[in-house]
């Protein structure tokens, strides 16, 4: 009886697909860690109506995903406050703190996946918000000594949806975007991980403004399943469905 002759070219592939897996993980925060978004809209919707701007949900939604300076600078540039933008940006982030210290709420599931995950990932965490925030938000959960390499609105040059933060991340890890995933819950993060080549799991749990998250790879509502086997498993769906 003949014997099977297998090509070269897929016992090779065959075997990238086999070890290829997830290394590098890296969270965005606002909408994936902590349910924010809602909060920084109401803060930006109540300080411009203090001004006597009426903004519409979608207009204050602007935030979402974006770091404070790039969201500020696009409403600005629309409805200029009566006040100097400093003092109108600080006003309004000082609103958005005191609400989140009155309440800070937590994605499910978020606690959990990002301490089990800890120990055998590399993990990073990629956030349009001040670093100080993130910090402040880090020690609230207990998630502090979790990530390797925090990175806030100051330490990348372009907001999201601009590759800069998560290609910067990816550059301090040691990481590569092929076995990299990110999770994330807006869309102009879901593009800025998708142009900085990572794979991507958008949280939808937390869309408030149905933002459209479509092209993400993966979706889930919130972290609750997410842990090392679950990480092993999309793994396999990645690398499988695209060789």
């Amino acid at each position: 009886m003949s014997s099977l002759i297998i090509p070269n070219e897929l016992l090779s592939w065959a075997g990238m697909v086999a070890h290829a897996r997830i290394r590098t993980i890296l969270f965005d925060m606002d909408g994936t860690l902590i349910d924010t978004e809602p909060s920084a809209a109401d803060a930006v919707a109540r300080c411009f109506a203090s001004w006597g701007i009426p903004l519409a949900s979608t207009e204050a939604a602007e935030v979402a995903g974006k770091t404070w300076a790039a969201a500020l600078s696009i409403l600005f540039a629309k409805y200029p406050p009566p006040l100097p933008p400093e003092e109108a940006s600080r006003r309004i982030l000082a609103a958005y703190r005191e609400s989140l210290e009155r309440k800070l709420h937590v994605v499910p599931g978020s606690i959990e996946a990002v301490r089990s995950l800890a120990g055998e990932f590399r993990l990073g965490l990629v956030s349009g918000s001040h670093r100080a925030d993130i910090h402040w938000a880090l020690e609230k959960l207990g998630l502090g000594s979790c990530f390797e390499v925090v990175l806030g609105a100051e330490d990348y040059p372009r907001s999201k949806p601009a590759p800069d933060g998560y290609a910067r991340a990816l550059q301090l890890l040691g990481g590569s975007a092929a076995t990299g995933l990110v999770f994330e819950d807006s869309r102009p993060g879901i593009e800025s991980a998708l142009a900085a080549g990572l794979w991507v799991v958008a949280i939808t749990g937390t869309n408030h403004f149905s933002q459209d998250t479509s092209a993400a790879h993966h979706h889930i509502p919130d972290l609750t399943p997410v842990n090392p086997a679950w990480i092993e498993k999309i793994s396999q769906t990645f690398f499988v469905a695209n060789p």
